[in-house]
């Protein structure tokens, strides 16, 4: 068996060394992260991790307890104990998985924060799989308050091994939308921001933007080869996972993966300024029952451009709907288009570097122009609605947010992904 040293990646972007001394199970094949700050729920997460059926590799668990050195001493004692726990709860049985509790309370005030964490033990779990030459081996992000189903760990397995083109994927996730964990009102802002995230995605889709994917980083999954060759996991503080899966969203080998599920928690947080956790606090100040949504005419919109595009390679570009003609003005589309004829020499190669230009991020930013210039938000229910209409689909029997929630989660769970 070939042994990958994995040095040329990790000699050049690691954060910290090598923090596990013991050797690797032959055969690890998959590597689930956690980064844990103050969270009280962790114990929760391994159990469902713990409670997983069995694949037929080896798997190991790394959750990365991490505090900036601006923590307080409370913050860092919380962490500590939480690290005790995990170690006890370790030890309290045989368990089937291995577990390796990382700890950094001192990191850097400048990148402190999930990304960083994140990369800590995704550079680790590098390491881990490459012990055993197994380049191949699969990297799972969860977040420490987040549990999963039974054939989590299987159906991850199962569709990376099934085909060896498959680099990154997005992993289907629900959050819970009722409990005593929380309080009413948490299970309803969690559903109305739910339905608020697919509503985008649907939209995005409906206006045939190939890159439409969820970005969630407690439901996603990486092959270490290609985490390697896009340079690994950014250190950014929130938004860590938006930036980090578009490296993989635009080339081939990205794919849904939604035969299991993630349940992200619904806990109001604040820790990073939006997000989740944001979102919910939000929810709560507000005191209101409107969830804002972005009006369905910024999709229809952008569906006119997209559908044009091809025909931009020869032709020249008609006058479009309001709201994205002034958006393409003002971030010098002529000028773009030019250098992208200039610069290619077939059909598919046009089409190719247009997209690269017109990235997931500059499609937000059109969205944000369209809400602040053209339509202001809505009610994320009456969108979502006038969406499922434009289309050409049948409404629910009734018109309430939890059933375009289901209708909503039935059809992206059908997408076929690529």
């Amino acid at each position: 068996m070939t042994i990958f040293s994995g040095k040329s990646y990790l000699e050049k972007n690691r954060f910290a060394p090598r923090q596990i001394q013991t050797s690797p199970h032959p055969d690890l094949n998959m590597v689930v992260v956690i980064p844990s700050y103050c969270e009280a729920d962790l114990l929760q997460t391994l159990d469902s991790l713990e409670n997983c059926i069995q694949p037929d590799s080896a798997v190991e668990v790394l959750v990365v307890f991490n505090s900036s050195v601006r923590d307080s001493t409370t913050v860092k004692q919380q962490n500590e104990s939480f690290l005790q726990e995990a170690i006890a709860w370790k030890k309290a049985a045989n368990r089937k998985l291995s577990y390796h509790f990382l700890h950094f309370p001192e990191l850097p005030r400048k990148h402190a924060g999930v990304g960083l964490a994140r990369k800590i033990g995704m550079d680790e779990a590098v390491d881990r799989l490459s012990q055993v030459g197994n380049e191949a081996g699969c990297i799972l992000c969860l977040d420490a308050d987040s549990q999963v189903i039974p054939n989590y760990l299987v159906e991850v397995e199962k569709a990376f091994l099934e085909d060896k083109r498959r680099k990154a994927c997005s992993i289907h996730f629900e959050h819970p939308l009722a409990g005593e964990q929380y309080s009413a009102e948490v299970y309803e802002g969690i559903l109305r921001y739910e339905l608020y995230l697919r509503y985008y995605i649907e939209g995005l889709r409906f206006a045939a933007y190939p890159y439409a994917f969820h970005t969630i980083g407690s439901s996603m999954a990486v092959r270490s080869s290609a985490y390697q060759s896009e340079n690994g996991m950014n250190r950014r503080k929130a938004g860590e996972d938006f930036y980090f899966l578009h490296k993989f969203i635009p080339n081939s080998g990205y794919f849904e993966l939604n035969s299991t599920r993630v349940i992200p928690s619904p806990r109001p947080a604040e820790k990073v300024p939006f997000g989740t956790g944001k979102a919910i606090v939000k929810w709560l100040e507000s005191g209101a029952s409107f969830y804002p949504a972005y009006d369905v005419q910024t999709f229809v919109q952008l569906k006119a451009f997209l559908k044009d595009i091809p025909s931009l390679y020869k032709n020249d570009p008609p006058p479009y709907p309001e709201a994205i003609q002034a958006f393409l003005d003002e971030e010098n589309f002529l000028t773009q288009l030019e250098i992208d004829r200039i610069n290619v020499g077939s059909q598919e190669a046009f089409e190719k570097r247009f997209l690269q230009w017109f990235t997931p991020l500059k499609v937000l930013q059109y969205v944000h122009f369209a809400r602040d210039n053209f339509w202001p938000e809505v009610e994320v229910l009456e969108a979502a609605a006038q969406l499922w209409a434009e289309m050409e689909k049948e409404p629910p029997l009734v018109h309430r947010h939890l059933d375009y929630l289901k209708i909503f989660r039935a059809h992206q769970k059908a997408f076929p992904g690529t």
